[in-house]
């Protein structure tokens, strides 16, 4: 990952990933990014796209996102912004 965001590298597809969402099958499937966040804090926001998608969560320091290569994902620590991971320059491989 580049300091901007951009993340580089090859990401897999996967399959029968459950500790994504374990309720949602469709959500079990496709391309995931992990990362630790070294930002501390105690509450987290993410934004997909601009759009919140978890909002005042409890901070962890390991994150999973769900991607596909025209996202952005926005990782709000206690207010502040810490990173936008982009994935247009990511290879996304079968």
């Amino acid at each position: 990952m580049l300091e901007d965001g951009t993340v580089l590298g090859t990401l897999k597809h996967v399959t029968g990933y459950t500790q994504f969402n374990e309720a949602v099958p469709a959500e079990q499937e496709g391309y995931y990014f992990p990362f630790k966040l070294t930002k501390t804090g105690t509450k987290m926001t993410f934004k997909k796209n601009g759009v919140e998608t978890k909002k005042d969560i409890a901070w962890e320091a390991m994150n999973v996102f769900r991607v596909t290569t025209s996202d952005t994902f926005e990782v709000i620590v206690d207010g502040a912004s810490v990173v936008t991971f982009n994935f247009a320059q990511a290879t996304f491989a079968d």
